[in-house]
């Protein structure tokens, strides 16, 4: 004998209705202060950009008017690598001046060059090491000027955000600190950021 399956009960229509009201309001909430967040973070990594030009300074402390520290940002710099941007141009570099790693394969139609793998990652990898597309030749001594390559960025710099944690002087980590200056009022992060008036009110001061 089976048991009769109770029937479902519907929510209070009171409850419900608060739950949806709550989680709707906060999805509102929620696209107001990702839009503010945007706005926010690209002016800080310009700022920061301006920073790094002007003082090579990878990392700042961030923190309220009180001067409490709860977070601190650290550049990170971005990578490059050295690439074959011209094949043409660097397997006749290599033809000219390293016959013994280039040759050519017959394609149905198509004539290929081809150049020894393991001696162009060596290229590659000098170049990367010289900091400018030049392969110093470890017998002859010879520089050569190396045609048909590039460094080129693989990794753009970003900016890495870290909340201070607890300690004994500060019993409160970074989130906890925010959330009590926003309660009581010394930090306001509804209203949108003067972005565009600070930097003209300090032209206008540097003027007078």
């Amino acid at each position: 004998m089976t048991d009769v399956e109770k029937k479902t009960k519907a929510p209070d229509p009171a409850y419900l209705a608060a739950v949806l009201r709550r989680r709707q309001a906060m999805r509102a909430r929620l696209d107001q202060a990702e839009e503010l967040y945007e706005d926010v973070n690209r002016e800080a990594a310009k700022l920061l950009d301006q920073q790094y030009k002007a003082t090579r300074s990878v990392k700042a402390d961030v923190t309220l008017d009180d001067d409490t520290k709860f977070a601190s940002v650290t550049r990170v710099g971005g990578e490059a690598e050295a690439q074959v941007t011209d094949r043409d141009a660097f397997a006749a570099w290599v033809r000219d001046h390293y016959p013994e790693h280039w040759g050519f394969r017959i394609i149905p139609a198509r004539t290929e060059t081809v150049v020894d793998e393991t001696f162009a990652a060596t290229v590659l990898a000098a170049v990367d090491a010289a900091g400018v597309p030049q392969f110093a030749d470890s017998e002859s001594g010879e520089l050569y000027e190396v045609p048909g390559v590039m460094i080129k960025p693989t990794r753009s710099r970003y900016y890495r955000w870290t909340f201070t944690r607890e300690s004994k002087r500060q019993p409160l980590d970074g989130r906890a600190l925010v959330a009590d200056a926003v309660k009581a009022g010394a930090l306001d992060l509804d209203a949108p950021l003067a972005i565009e008036a600070a930097p003209a009110e300090a032209e206008q001061g540097a003027e007078q």
